[in-house]
């Protein structure tokens, strides 16, 4: 077999991939798949025209046959951009532009070896591009990513050496290279390798998904009760030689069923999204927000002491009261009632977490709503509200000193 009927073997495959992934396209509606596909419909056109040299006229199976196959490699990079949720840079038309570029020197022009040279030191670059991409893309350090960057990086070596070959040998033609079919062999078995690579950074991109569906709410896309129990288990790891404490923040919307009475479920929908917003917000890299089910949100932090779990706490509940929510044409007023239970790092345990900030919650619901308090294994205690100072004193009293210092933190929160 010769160089140029594996040059067609070559195309036939890039275009049967680029066909498939097309196909991928039209089912799932990913965008790197329809970028990839298009990536190897190219490329495999624009070899199959180098191959049909003679055949087509010149400038068709060498300008235009080679800037398409080099945009493939572009149109590769785009996609791996794609698939890593990242913005495609203009960068990826570099290959075609370089070769553009070669194309204009007279003396690259009209000699063969030195369109060879150009050609590989473009897609060299072009390979270059898509290992950084994969490298520096999402969990670059992936088993996986390093495989398909070795793969690739094999290809960047094979076309460097064509490239070489290219100018000292100076050929005439394909035919004339003595070592052409067998750097071609390499390619091919790198190409197949990378493409295996590329299939099992799909799969694993699909297992992550799914793994994250699992743990996920779909309204509010914040974790679900048990993306918060893993939450759990995984600060208590992360600072187990720590000394802090491992809060547990339970949340209710006040009256959540009234606003779906009056404003409709798709209101209420647009309630828990927002209020899942404001929570979110007010972690600030301590831990983890999250929808329990129905009205129910919980948080699960790690603080220094009481005082910051109670100022976290306060601060989103201010929040929303002070900032009602836009749902149409309305502003729907809302407020939540909040229980915290706290326990030191070593001997934090979920379940006696989760007991205790329930009684705190049922503590703040019926002391008036709209509160903070604080569940201990012997009591619970009210959290003093700047917003509720005209209040007379609730039935369940906190200790003073908490008081002071808790309301300190929440004006130097506001400020």
């Amino acid at each position: 077999m010769d160089i140029v009927t594996g040059f067609m073997i070559w195309a036939a495959e890039a275009s049967t991939i680029g066909v498939l992934l097309w196909t991928r396209w039209f089912y799932e509606r990913q965008p790197f798949y329809f970028t990839w596909g298009t990536g190897f419909i190219f490329h495999g056109l624009g070899i199959g025209m180098v191959a049909l040299r003679g055949t087509l006229p010149d400038f068709v199976s060498i300008e235009i046959a080679n800037v398409m196959a080099l945009g493939g490699i572009g149109l590769w990079v785009a996609g791996m951009m794609q698939f890593d949720n990242r913005r495609v840079e203009p960068l990826v038309a570099i290959p075609s532009l370089i070769f553009v570029a070669g194309m204009l020197l007279e003396p690259v022009r009209t000699n063969f070896s030195y369109r060879v040279a150009l050609f590989h030191g473009a897609a060299s670059v072009g390979y270059l591009m898509l290992i950084a991409t994969v490298l520096w893309g999402e969990n670059g350090r992936s088993q996986t990513r390093r495989v398909f960057a070795t793969c690739v990086g094999i290809q960047v070596l094979s076309s460097i050496i064509v490239a070489v070959f290219a100018l000292i040998s100076q050929p005439q033609s394909f035919a004339s290279g003595n070592n052409s079919f067998l750097l071609l062999l390499v390619a091919a078995l790198c190409f197949i390798a990378a493409i295996m690579s590329g299939s099992k950074l799909i799969s694993e991109r699909k297992e992550a998904k799914l793994k994250l569906l699992a743990v996920t709410d779909p309204l509010t896309e914040l974790l679900n009760r048990r993306g918060l129990i893993e939450e759990f288990h995984k600060l208590k790891r992360s600072h187990a030689d720590d000394s802090g404490f491992l809060a547990l923040i339970h949340l209710d919307l006040d009256g959540f069923k009234q606003i779906n009475d009056i404003y409709g479920h798709q209101a209420g929908d647009e309630v828990l999204v927002a209020f899942g917003k404001i929570g979110t917000a007010a972690q600030r890299g301590r831990g983890s927000f999250g929808r329990m089910g129905g009205e129910e949100f919980a948080s699960i932090m790690y603080v220094a002491n009481m005082i910051e779990a109670a100022s976290v706490a306060e601060a989103i509940r201010t929040t929303l009261k002070r900032q009602p929510i836009t749902v149409g044409e309305h502003q729907i007023p809302v407020t939540v009632s909040i229980g915290i239970a706290l326990a030191e790092i070593g001997s934090a345990n979920l379940d006696t977490l989760l007991s205790a900030a329930d009684r705190a919650l049922y503590v703040a619901k019926t002391n008036g709503r709209d509160r903070t308090a604080i569940g201990t294994e012997n009591d619970v205690s009210i959290v003093p509200a700047i917003d509720h100072a005209d209040t007379p004193d609730t039935p369940v009293q906190a200790n003073m000193t908490q008081q002071v210092a808790a309301l300190r933190r929440i004006v130097a929160i506001g400020k």
